[in-house]
């Protein structure tokens, strides 16, 4: 038997699912940029809520650099939450997700100077000066659904259908009474 770890082969789903999975800073960045990919996915604010309900456990102690992914996570968090119009949850404000010192994504003078004018408030306030990486597409209208979801609707739908007319055909005469009368022409 081989004694690797574990293997996931799922993207995380939650902010917490990143954080948990995180050994290393390397491993977060990675963990983070397929949360991404999955928030690409969802299309409704109540899926985006779940998504970021549940506080992620702290990697400040656990990782080198710990407390920037912490940072970085609560600030992505609440960014993605105010442009979708949702209230960030409770977590993000914990002071304990703002940097002492600030913290950089790219490094040199003229590139500081850009961060420092087009970094969202959101990362601003916990002193991390770098450019969101995603946006969620929440559109309106109803959310996208499953093949399942879909193929389970219209058995039930058809179920309906079927046993509104096994209805009408063993009692016709009740049919008849339920219709409205044409008004005469």
């Amino acid at each position: 038997m081989n004694p690797t770890k574990n293997l996931r082969l799922s993207r995380p789903l939650t902010a917490r699912a990143v954080a948990r999975r995180s050994s290393s800073i390397a491993e977060f960045g990675r963990h983070l940029r397929d949360w991404f990919h999955e928030l690409k996915r969802l299309s409704s604010r109540a899926q985006l809520a779940a998504a970021v309900k549940i506080r992620p456990p702290t990697l400040a102690g656990e990782i080198p650099s710990g407390q920037i992914a912490d940072a970085y996570l609560a600030a992505q968090v609440e960014f993605l939450c105010r442009r979708a119009g949702l209230h960030p949850p409770r977590w993000t404000s914990d002071p304990g997700y703002v940097l002492a010192e600030p913290w950089f994504s790219i490094p040199g003078r003229h590139s500081r100077a850009h961060l420092l004018l087009e970094t969202p408030v959101e990362f601003r306030n916990r002193n991390i000066f770098t450019t969101p990486e995603v946006e969620v597409p929440i559109r309106r209208g109803r959310p996208s659904i499953s093949r399942s979801e879909k193929l389970a609707k219209a058995r039930l739908r058809q179920q309906r259908y079927r046993q509104r007319q096994a209805q009408r055909t063993a009692n016709p005469a009740r049919v008849e009474l339920t219709r409205r009368p044409r008004p005469a022409s």
